[in-house]
């Protein structure tokens, strides 16, 4: 790897782990906040009600999703480094849909904020599992960041799965700022960025959301494809249309 290419890595690595930093700092301000915790020192008994002992269980958990998320990131770091480090990742049993329904919990702060509405579609009793490495923890979440970031607010991203014998399908559909067709192919690009997804002045990103996506569905043999449909209103000034992620999981 040339010195550029380490500088590279480097700098994108840190944005990562800054944005989710931010996220877990987020997240343990909120918990500090619904656990009283300038109190500290006062001998003060903690009270809660069921649905406010439930938020705190909620965020407790995200926080510890985002720590694990940070370890799995870092193991990314070190397989851009050295690809063969892949060897040496731990694999797992992973059940999918409970990848991405982790991400949506991760990611509810984000999506209760611009008033998105995150539904998923399965049958929860389909238990089935694949072989995969940790790092494939970052392919939901950045997938679902992605969707909840460019959405509008007020507006619904709807996450369903299909299973079949040899695979499970899942199709994300939302609104986000319009991709044309000389585009698409163009998403998983390391640092390209849609030009209407330029326009929006609140959505800061260094393209490498969908690259990082790319890179982990082609280790685990996961096929992915994106479609934008024509666009049918701007909002300013910035055409939006319903874009469309497709996957298709296999089971080994």
């Amino acid at each position: 790897m040339s010195n550029i290419d380490y500088n590279d890595l480097v700098l994108e690595s840190m944005h990562e782990l800054r944005y989710f930093n931010q996220q877990l700092k987020n997240l343990a301000e909120q918990l500090c906040i619904n656990l009283s915790a300038s109190n500290t020192g006062q001998n003060k008994k903690i009270e809660m009600n069921a649905e406010h002992a439930d938020n705190v269980r909620n965020l407790a958990e995200n926080i510890a999703n985002l720590s694990q998320l940070f370890t799995t990131r870092i193991d990314f770091i070190d397989v851009e480094l050295n690809p063969d480090a892949i060897q040496h990742l731990p694999i797992q049993e992973v059940n999918i849909y409970g990848k991405f329904d982790k991400a949506k919990k991760m990611l509810h702060a984000l999506s209760r904020k611009k008033r998105v509405k995150v539904k998923m579609t399965a049958d929860t009793n389909d238990r089935r599992v694949i072989q995969a490495y940790s790092i494939i923890d970052i392919l939901p979440y950045l997938l679902l960041d992605n969707a909840i970031k460019y959405a509008p607010e007020r507006s619904s991203i709807e996450i369903e799965f299909t299973y079949y014998d040899d695979c499970v399908k899942i199709q994300i559909s939302s609104e986000g700022p319009f991709v044309g067709a000389d585009e698409i192919k163009k998403l998983s690009l390391k640092h390209y960025r849609g030009r209407n997804a330029i326009k929006k002045s609140d959505c800061v990103g260094r393209g490498l959301g969908l690259y990082f996506v790319g890179y982990i569905a082609d280790l685990h043999d996961i096929s992915i494809s994106y479609e934008s449909a024509k666009y049918s209103y701007e909002l300013d000034k910035v055409p939006y249309s319903n874009f469309n992620v497709s996957l298709s999981v296999p089971f080994q």
